[in-house]
């Protein structure tokens, strides 16, 4: 995910009189990462940066005198311009294409707490009742965006007695971690089990992976173009 974003940040970039630095917080698993965001857009104000691009931010805020474009937050970012797609139209068309192959018992596997997760989740939601499906809450497994916990979670969901016939993961990532489990376990893509993805990456298209596109590269390129025009 991160890489795409990169990539349209910096095809934007090299086109114009502007250079790139590149902060991370880690591991999205960090407690703090909200404050480390902060902390960063805080040192790099009025230094050494005419503007600062934010991609899917935890903090709510920040402090500073140069332009600020977020990409994709987690939360609304009150007074700075942001750059995002419509998360519940595309989780909306995701399951609505589930449900016409038939699909009855759907999972979702969620991402990390947030703007994103809670819109696809409110698109799954809301397709299963307009299909008169009925909400099953042992069918929705708590995740965080990451390949491994896709992974763990997909053991679960797999080994029910009464097991999905079709897993809506909230990334692309979360899905390949379905994938591998579905491997170990012989369950056959998609022919025991129907697996839709969300963002498009490059590893999507090498398995073949239904997925819902972000224009990741274009976004990033989009913020590049927005923060110069603001600078």
């Amino acid at each position: 995910y991160s890489l795409e974003v990169l990539r349209g940040v910096n095809h934007a970039i090299a086109t114009k009189n502007y250079d790139l630095l590149i902060y991370t917080t880690g591991s999205f698993q960090k407690q703090d990462t909200a404050q480390h965001e902060q902390q960063y857009v805080a040192r790099l104000n009025g230094t050494i940066t005419d503007g600062v691009i934010v991609v899917t931010p935890s903090a709510g805020s920040f402090v500073s005198n140069a332009p600020i474009v977020s990409i994709d937050p987690h939360i609304f970012i009150e007074n700075y311009p942001t750059i995002y797609i419509d998360h519940y139209q595309g989780a909306v068309e995701a399951i609505r294409y589930l449900v016409g192959l038939n699909h009855r018992r759907i999972a979702y596997i969620s991402g990390r707490d947030g703007m994103q997760n809670a819109e696809r989740f409110r698109g799954y939601r809301d397709v299963l009742a307009e299909s008169g499906i009925a909400y099953d809450p042992a069918l929705v497994m708590e995740g965080d965006y990451s390949n491994q916990t896709g992974a763990i979670l997909a053991r679960t969901l797999l080994r029910m007695q009464n097991r999905p016939t079709a897993i809506f993961a909230a990334n692309d990532q979360s899905a390949l971690g379905v994938y591998e489990t579905a491997q170990e376990l012989g369950v056959r893509i998609p022919q025991d089990l129907s697996l839709i993805g969300f963002d498009n990456i490059p590893e999507a298209k090498y398995s073949q992976l239904t997925t819902v596109e972000q224009p990741l590269a274009q976004m990033g390129m989009m913020a590049v173009e927005l923060l110069i025009d603001l600078i």
